[in-house]
């Protein structure tokens, strides 16, 4: 049994589909198949985990079965923008970025803060300055230069 949904509403033109667990070779794509529609958008914020089998499957899949005009990704977690950065073909040729997160270090409160961020806030590589609730700056917690690298790349 896979740990993995996918929950479909179609709405007009466009289908939203919101991806929960992790995915791996039990996970099933089929529900995002037969939706119709002109715009695929993937909330992705649900997805815990993949491994090499689930990313085998999600780029075939997408390579086969997905012919939206657009393909929209939402909310995308860290597990998944490492494979974005490293699996040509992890993002669908029609398919584009709308929202991410990103790691970033609270010193003063020694944790680590996930904060959404949108393609349009990082320039030139660099990750923006964010601030706790005290207003003091976080560190982002990653390698600009690598973890910002899938907003190069395309299919």
């Amino acid at each position: 049994m896979s740990s993995f949904t996918i929950d479909v509403k179609k709405i007009g033109e466009k289908v939203n589909a919101i991806l929960n667990g992790q995915i791996n070779e039990d996970a099933d794509f089929s529900a995002l198949k037969d939706a119709g529609g002109d715009v695929l958008v993937l909330n992705l914020k649900g997805v815990t985990h993949i491994n090499s089998c689930g990313i085998r499957d999600w780029v075939e899949f997408q390579n086969k079965y997905l012919e939206y005009k657009e393909i929209i990704y939402q909310e995308c977690p860290q597990v998944i923008i490492e494979q974005m950065n490293i699996v040509a073909g992890f993002i669908h040729p029609n398919g584009r970025i709308e929202s991410f997160v990103a790691p970033y270090y609270d010193e003063t409160n020694d944790e680590e803060i996930k904060i959404l961020l949108t393609p349009e806030e990082i320039k030139d590589g660099k990750a923006p300055l964010k601030t706790n609730d005290a207003g003091e700056a976080l560190e982002f917690d990653e390698i600009e230069l690598q973890y910002f690298n899938f907003l190069k790349m395309k299919g």
